[in-house]
């Protein structure tokens, strides 16, 4: 039997139709692997401390309708400005108060990050570099990672990225529009107040720069600064005004200790080198950022070349790159999340590379290319040896204090999984880059590195849950709830699980003598004047909540939380290394769980006398 040439799809079809359909592709590809391939959106359980205290925070703002001061704890949380937590809020309305309800906005403002990165290639350099750069983009372990949890960073990314695309929509046109110009100071007002100045710095300060390159700041002075600064304050300054008029110390404590004191002297656990950023960019946008080391490597010598007015785009994505890398480098304040703008920029310019490499054959595989799949068989093989250094003393004492129990093998399974893959997919793209007839960059080998992260994170599913069982507050308040005491009041003896009031539904308490184990810089500045008020009751309702009928409230002092819970029995949350001063502080304990480095104790309304006051 013989095919109907009429029907018969040749090649150039084939990819007429890809074309076509490539953003639907690219669309079905993200949402796979945000919500679908790696666990975490819908069912791990959130992490302490961040995750906990943001989707409580939210459900506290859905529960009390005060849209306008967010809550945590029955306490004003203003660390951070309030539009995450609506949108989290509304994610509840919607859909439920769950853990995926919770994580579903960072998803698709992943999602939304990854389009106009599609779009701004699409702008700057055409179809080819759009798709190549949506991929790399969604696929990069930091993306990946950031996209599942309840945190700020993928918001502010999603902002800061509609800013830089507005700003380059009309920047190769004779005049800028106006329409244009506004969207994108609308994008920094609404980043500014999703995660604070940085919202409007970062991406000033990109144009800036590129301005500079580009001769002067005849590009800067382009832009409709009046209307742009009026739909600036139009966006970000209503809930400024509307919190400030709610909470008059709050200006004072966004600009001073939330911004420039941050930057100046940094924070507990957010401290770094002017190094920290290499390792984040090398393993947070793996293999993609040894890729683009080695091009521009092998490209160092033509550096001028990015003054010309045919290599604009990639000054623009380089300037807005640089600034950021120095920025957060000189900041004190470092956390990993900060890099995440970054990355829309870098997919683009790993996309340019590669695709002007096709029209550049020399008769070899660029050593760019060769050299990055080489780099993937070395990490490969670190990573299989990495388990047996597990003997060393510091590494021992390094794992048994920052990886539960039970968790550590899995980890060593994971690296040794994780290992062969990347020297396997290393080996392959080496082989298949040696065999191919073109010495050009092909799409085989782009899907190489394009799933070597994704298949790597894969290997980490279930060290990932067993840790996300240890570290979240879940699997305790289920013990809580099942159990008889499920009705007592639960504090925490300086000692405080963030997630607990999420899964709880009510308020926690804390004994403490200064509410620095909430991990709330805004309650902590407040401190002085909480102190005088932290008998008072009325936060929650709910089945024995601390702060309502007589129990004493969320934030209480030793003294006077022995004074005031004579007659009742309590649950109470203490670190191991606390146990013996919880004994000798509340008399008869009984013990009811024990945790990783915690347990729960029960004080029976019958011992509350405890030793005599002194």
């Amino acid at each position: 039997m013989t095919s109907d040439p009429a029907r018969q799809t040749s090649p150039t079809r084939l990819s007429a139709r890809f074309r076509r359909y490539r953003f639907v592709i690219l669309a079905v590809i993200g949402i796979w692997l945000v919500f679908f391939l790696l666990p975490g959106i819908r069912t791990m359980p959130l992490l302490e401390p961040d995750e906990g205290r943001n989707a409580e925070v939210a459900r506290e703002m859905l529960r009390g309708g005060d849209w306008i001061t967010p809550h945590y704890n029955g306490y004003p949380y203003l660390d951070k400005p309030a539009p995450f937590f609506w949108l989290v809020a509304a994610s509840y309305k919607v859909f439920g108060v769950s853990e995926g309800s919770a994580r579903l906005p960072s998803g698709l403002a992943a999602l939304g990050t990854m389009l106009l990165v599609w779009l701004l290639a699409r702008r700057m350099f055409g179809d080819e570099e759009a798709f190549d750069s949506a991929l790399i983009l969604i696929a990069s372990p930091l993306v990946l990672i950031f996209a599942r949890a309840v945190i700020f960073d993928m918001t502010l990314t999603f902002l800061v990225t509609a800013t830089l695309a507005c700003f380059w929509w009309d920047e190769q046109q004779p005049e800028r529009r106006l329409s244009i110009d506004v969207l994108m100071f609308v994008s920094m007002g609404l980043a500014t107040i999703t995660k604070g100045p940085v919202g409007f710095l970062l991406p000033l300060l990109g144009i800036l720069v590129y301005s500079l390159l580009r001769g002067g700041l005849a590009r800067f002075k382009r832009i409709h600064w009046g209307w742009g600064l009026m739909a600036f304050l139009a966006a970000g300054l209503p809930w400024f005004i509307a919190v400030s008029v709610r909470n008059p110390d709050f200006p004072r404590y966004a600009f001073w200790n939330e911004s420039l004191r941050r930057f100046i002297e940094g924070g507990v656990h957010r401290s770094g080198s002017v190094f920290y950023y290499i390792p984040v960019y090398l393993a947070g946008f793996f293999p993609w950022s040894f890729l683009l080391l080695y091009a521009c490597l092998s490209r160092l010598k033509r550096w001028k070349a990015l003054r010309d007015e045919k290599n604009a785009a990639v000054t623009f994505l380089v300037a807005f790159v640089a600034v950021v890398f120095v920025f957060f480098s000189i900041s004190h304040s470092k956390l990993p999340g900060y890099f995440l703008p970054a990355l829309g920029p870098l997919g683009i310019l790993v996309a340019r590379v590669w695709e002007t490499s096709k029209s550049q054959e020399s008769g070899r595989m660029p050593d760019w290319l060769t050299a990055t799949f080489a780099t993937m068989i070395a990490v490969g093989l670190l990573l299989i040896l990495a388990p047996r250094f597990e003997h060393v003393h510091f590494v021992h004492r390094l794992a048994e204090k920052k990886i539960p129990p039970g968790v550590f093998d899995l980890v060593k399974t994971a690296l040794l999984f994780s290992g062969g893959l990347l020297a396997a997919l290393g080996i392959l793209g080496r082989d298949r880059a040696s065999r191919a007839k073109r010495k050009v960059p092909s799409t085989l080998l782009l899907a190489i590195l394009l799933l070597a992260m994704p298949l790597v994170l894969l290997q980490w599913a279930a060290p990932i849950r067993r840790f996300a069982a240890y570290s979240s507050s879940q699997s305790l308040a289920l013990e809580i709830l099942a159990s008889p005491q499920r009705n007592l009041p639960v504090y925490g003896y300086y000692y405080f699980r963030t997630g607990l009031p999420f899964y709880l539904r009510r308020p926690v308490g804390l004994v403490t003598t200064g509410a620095e184990e909430m991990t709330s810089n805004y309650v902590v500045s407040r401190w002085p004047r909480i102190e005088p008020q932290i008998s008072r009751a009325g936060f929650e309702a709910g089945p024995a909540v601390p702060g309502e009928n007589g129990i004493p409230g969320p934030l209480i002092i030793e003294k006077h939380w022995r004074a005031q819970t004579r007659s009742l029995a309590l649950l109470v949350m203490v670190p191991n290394r606390l146990v013996s001063a919880l004994t000798k502080s509340r008399g008869e304990v009984m013990p009811l769980w024990t945790g990783w480095n915690f347990s729960v104790w029960e004080i029976p309304a019958r011992s509350v006398e405890g030793p005599a006051e002194k």
